[in-house]
């Protein structure tokens, strides 16, 4: 079979690779869709993140082509949602506790990420069917939404882990991303009153109104983002509810200095890797407004997408800007210059297309 395989900086290969047999508590799939995720083409062109002679590829759709000794509950032809993270099986307490999303053991066992060769192949294998987040696809659900789960299930989890409640007012930052368009969407499903949006550029405007937001404001436009907020709610305030999903230090900066009201909440749900040395904490301390960290998601937030697809609760169209062959992820995918990523929402993989 044919498979992408990462071996460091700007360097991804296309392969022969033997087809995988499922062993005891094993199954094979063959991918039917695999997104591309911005990890990958960070780690494409830093050489860093993750391993080295991996198959990669971790937001999967396959259907079910082989079945190992021990695997009970899944049968040849059903279709799965593959997903991360991998959760271990020596039952720490954050696995016993359900929060499986923040299991320390989960990294370097989660499939196109910490070791086990994920997606970007015709077939991949999953190694431990128990301690996997495997989730059946209605009949009814389109493979191309249910691959979304994976930027889809890190807005709901965010939403669910958060204190916001119908009717309050919310600020996302960085709405651009898919995480940011999917946390909108789903937040005006929720019943948010008012939607601000911020992101730099016009690029992805039409779209964030488009899936239910009220205003946008691009933050490199303005030096009163709280005076254009407070004017906007209608409250005197800031918003209830402020979600971050940039992932960068500029974007929390603005959620806690400027978008979030006394008594609010800032919910993190980019990862912020860079030191945040322009937030001064008394700028929030005096305001009491907490800070609730949320990352990436667990098995009911994939089940509840799964289950919203199927009973047409949501959708999300127009998130797929693309559909490229396996052999040509490097070129039209992985290799995009930064400009040209900016336009795509969501890049899917497909290994039967040719």
């Amino acid at each position: 079979m044919k498979a992408a395989v990462f071996y460091g900086k700007n360097d991804v290969r296309i392969e022969e690779r033997p087809k995988p047999k499922a062993g005891p508590n094993q199954l094979v799939v063959k991918i039917d869709y695999v997104g591309l995720c911005g990890t990958d083409a960070d780690a494409y062109k830093t050489g860093s993140f993750l391993k080295h002679g991996m198959v990669l590829g971790h937001e999967n759709i396959g259907t079910v082509t082989e079945l190992g000794a021990g695997v009970d509950g899944y049968a040849v032809g059903d279709r799965l949602i593959c997903g991360p993270p991998t959760y271990c099986a020596v039952h720490c307490p954050p696995c016993d506790r359900g929060d499986t999303n923040i299991c320390a053991n989960a990294l370097a066992n989660t499939r196109g990420i910490g070791g086990p060769d994920g997606g970007y192949a015709e077939y991949m294998l999953v190694q431990d069917v128990k301690n996997a987040i495997l989730v059946k696809l209605p009949g009814n659900v389109d493979p191309k939404e249910a691959v979304l789960f994976d930027v889809i299930c890190v807005a709901i989890h965010a939403i669910r882990l958060s204190c916001f409640r119908p009717g309050d007012n919310v600020v996302v930052s960085g709405g651009g991303g898919p995480v940011g368009l999917s946390a909108v969407r789903l937040l005006r499903a929720a019943g948010a009153r008012r939607i601000a949006v911020l992101q730099t550029g016009p690029i992805k405007r039409p779209k964030l109104l488009e899936f239910g937001a009220d205003l946008c404001i691009d933050p490199n436009e303005t030096d009163d983002i709280a005076g254009k907020l407070r004017d906007f709610f209608g409250t005197g305030e800031e918003a209830d509810v402020c979600f971050e999903c940039a992932g960068n230090k500029t974007s929390l900066y603005n959620c806690l200095r400027y978008c979030t009201r006394p008594g609010g909440q800032v919910v993190m749900v980019g990862q912020v890797t860079q030191p945040a040395d322009n937030i001064v904490p008394s700028d929030f301390f005096v305001k009491e407004i907490s800070i609730q960290p949320s990352f990436v998601f667990t098995a009911k937030d994939v089940n509840i997408y799964a289950d919203m697809l199927s009973t047409g609760k949501i959708s999300f169209p127009g998130m797929i800007t693309g559909i490229i062959p396996l052999e040509e992820c490097v070129e039209k995918g992985l290799n995009l210059p930064r400009e040209e990523r900016r336009k795509h929402i969501k890049i899917l993989i497909d290994p039967s297309m040719r």
